[in-house]
């Protein structure tokens, strides 16, 4: 967290373009140590609160931060809430999760109705230090440990609107660089 302030900058951002609505009951899916659960309380202060993450380290360390909410252990792919939820943040999470096609249409359908679902993806694939990382990592010892574990967002902006657009009442994406 030596870089909180920058890393969680983005979130704050897409916090700040939820529509302001009452917002009773949220979820934080791949909360890591909390800091996106943080904000998302801050910007929300009379919803009940909760957060998801694969890593158990990253909920222990979540449940430091911010003892009253609940966390646990899931895996976003597989996470069976029903909801219905007024508002669900992914933070810098689903660029690792595949089938963003299944996936982004069933978060839709755990929302209730007039519901947000808020999502921040990384997209710097293609930046220098990226590519370096790449190629370095095909050609090491190393190689066969890091097979797979690269980002899976490979889709751009009007890929996503065009299918939520069908799903939603008001699709709004955007790029910051």
């Amino acid at each position: 967290m030596k870089f909180e302030d920058e890393r969680t900058r983005p979130v704050k951002d897409l916090l700040a373009a939820v529509p302001v609505t009452e917002v009773r009951l949220a979820v934080d899916i791949g909360c890591g140590p909390g800091n996106s659960t943080e904000a998302l309380a801050a910007r929300m202060p009379g919803a009940a609160v909760s957060g998801i993450d694969s890593s158990s380290y990253m909920i222990v360390a979540a449940k430091k931060r911010l003892p009253p909410f609940q966390f646990d252990v899931m895996d976003i792919s597989t996470w069976g809430a029903a909801g219905p939820y007024d508002l669900i943040l992914a933070n810098a999470v689903m660029q690792w999760v595949p089938d963003h096609e299944q996936l982004f249409p069933s978060l839709v359908e755990k929302l209730a109705p007039g519901g947000s679902l808020a999502v921040q993806m990384p997209d710097n694939l293609d930046e220098p230090a990226h590519r370096l990382l790449r190629e370095i990592a095909v050609d090491g010892s190393w190689a066969d440990t890091l097979k797979g574990v690269e980002r899976t967002m490979r889709h751009g902006a009007g890929w996503y609107y065009t299918l939520l657009k069908p799903l939603c009442t008001r699709v709004d994406v955007w790029r910051t660089t």
